[in-house]
């Protein structure tokens, strides 16, 4: 659908979502889109961006920030990333135990001297709750100037080995912005990262293709070669269309713009 900027959209992960307390996450949501979209008034896509992923770190329903899950060894390790679309500066961190990994990984970007840090193993002194959150979050957002950012925030899959990172702090697979499009992707990062989906949709936008066209093709490509059950993914165009594709049995969404917000989580499409 055809919105107009500013718009923010977020996700909070795409997985198996029957059964699960789904008023505590669209209330989350929802008050995330709320304080992202404020942003606007004060700065640009990029403050909008991390403020509503880091509500969502610390709100503990999802599986990031204080909702993450432990690894192998019982130990929480964290990855987030962004990109601004209008100098295709990026920033990481991976391997985070404490804070706020999207704040963390905006100081990257600002430093502009890499884009992928590592944080030293230490210990922390955040709080975390039982690990029993849902799943990667994320946003994209456009603001008055037509800057679009995307950002992605994850805490990993239960039970993972020590050390492993997956799609959500790389460019392109966790996340990706040009002037043309942002994206942010969740799902199974060992299946991400083989596709780099974030910046295959941007490819096609570029030839041409509307995003909802591009999104729904993406997907339908990984389902092809790995099957169903992997991917969701979320989008703003540079026009203000937002959209979002998934073939997983959930993904908890909302957008917002001055009008309205609206949220779902299973099929449907933004009216």
């Amino acid at each position: 659908m055809i919105s107009s900027a500013p718009v923010i959209i977020l996700h909070g992960g795409a997985g198996y979502w029957e059964g699960k307390n789904l008023d505590s996450v669209n209330s989350a949501l929802r008050e995330a889109s709320r304080r992202g979209f404020e942003e606007f008034r004060r700065g640009s896509s990029i403050e909008a961006v991390v403020e509503a992923i880091s509500f969502m770190e610390d709100s503990g329903v999802f599986d990031a920030g204080k909702g993450s899950v432990k690894n192998s060894e019982g130990e929480v390790e964290m990855d987030a990333g962004i990109m601004d679309g209008k100098t295709l500066s990026a920033g990481s961190v991976v391997l985070v135990r404490t804070g706020s990994p999207i704040r963390k990984a905006l100081e990257v970007m600002k430093k502009g001297k890499h884009v992928i840090i590592a944080e030293r193993k230490g210990n922390s002194n955040t709080t975390f709750n039982s690990g029993k959150g849902g799943d990667t979050v994320g946003a994209v957002a456009l603001d008055l100037e037509g800057r679009i950012v995307a950002g992605t925030s994850t805490g990993g899959i239960s039970g993972k080995e020590p050390g492993r990172i997956g799609d959500s702090p790389i460019p392109g697979a966790g996340f990706y912005a040009t002037e043309r499009v942002g994206v942010s992707s969740t799902g199974i990062g060992e299946v991400i990262l083989r596709v780099l989906p974030a910046k295959e949709v941007d490819t096609l936008v570029s030839m041409g293709i509307l995003l909802d066209d591009a999104l729904n093709s993406v997907v339908n490509k990984v389902s092809r070669m790995f099957g169903k059950g992997n991917i969701g993914m979320i989008g703003v165009s540079k026009y203000g269309d937002v959209s979002a594709h998934f073939n997983t049995k959930g993904m908890p969404r909302c957008y917002q713009n001055k009008e309205k917000i609206q949220c779902l989580v299973f099929d449907g499409d933004f009216s």
